[in-house]
């Protein structure tokens, strides 16, 4: 078996199939991983191979479940959502692979975030025409979310400036592009829905973002989506995703 991630992504992927890791670190040549069960996985970096060791039984079927994460991208022990009432309902829903999408006007960079977001081996749950929609964008996210089997557990927010706006005080002298605020509002939903570690919000150029949200961390790019997807990966993979080195090298080109 080879492994082409990271360390960390082993061990995301050990105990996204179940098992509970009581040790990982180096061993000679190898990367170490023992499970509670008995089973042990020597992973060689310089090659990517991966060797199973331990109790016969646990090392076959840990091997066997490995094999199904390989190469793939599968959002694995992701937390569940902050203000749901229903937390011990959430595992049913760990290994969707859908990432619900919500954007303003800004019809190019949507097709750029839909077209990365594939090429990572993601499902973007893509939220259209999202102005004048009101009701049906609320019950869009209420379907979507939540913790039933195939709901999304992770969301992207895509703000651009389609708006321009500023205080009354001031006047127009002060006017700043910012997002569409039906966008600012369905951010807030995700925030609320996932908790902030599973959403990542992306702004392109320079943005006014409302007050009381200066310390979500954004992750800005100029022109293009695949500006952002370094950092975006890094959002996906502190979610438990386990992402195939060689779609983020697709997903940046």
């Amino acid at each position: 078996m080879k492994h082409k991630g990271s360390f960390e992504d082993l061990k995301t992927m050990v105990r996204g199939v179940g098992r509970e890791i009581v040790s990982a670190g180096p061993s000679g040549n190898a990367h170490q991983i023992k499970t509670e069960d008995g089973a042990i996985v020597n992973w060689y970096e310089s090659t990517g191979t991966v060797q199973f060791q331990g109790k016969p039984e646990a090392k076959s079927k840990l091997e066997a479940d490995l094999a199904t994460y390989t190469g793939t991208a599968t959002p694995v022990s992701a937390p569940p959502p902050v203000n749901t009432q229903a937390n011990d309902q959430t595992t049913a829903q760990t290994n969707s692979s859908k990432v619900f999408v919500v954007h303003g006007h800004d019809s190019v960079a949507r097709e750029q975030l839909e077209l990365v977001v594939h090429k990572l081996g993601l499902d973007p749950f893509v939220l259209q025409n999202t102005g004048g929609s009101g009701p049906i964008i609320i019950e869009a996210l209420e379907n979507e979310i939540g913790p039933r089997t195939g709901a999304a557990r992770f969301g992207i927010v895509l703000l651009t400036p389609d708006d321009i706006g500023y205080a009354k005080a001031v006047g127009d002298k002060e006017a700043q592009p910012r997002a569409r605020q039906n966008v600012v509002l369905e951010m807030g939903m995700l925030i609320s829905a996932f908790g902030r570690k599973n959403v990542a919000i992306l702004k392109k150029q320079h943005l006014d973002v409302p007050s009381d949200a200066q310390g979500i961390l954004y992750i800005p790019f100029n022109d293009h989506v695949k500006e952002a997807v370094p950092k975006l990966v890094d959002r996906l993979r502190s979610a438990g995703f386990v992402l195939n080195p060689e779609a983020i090298t697709r997903a940046s080109s």
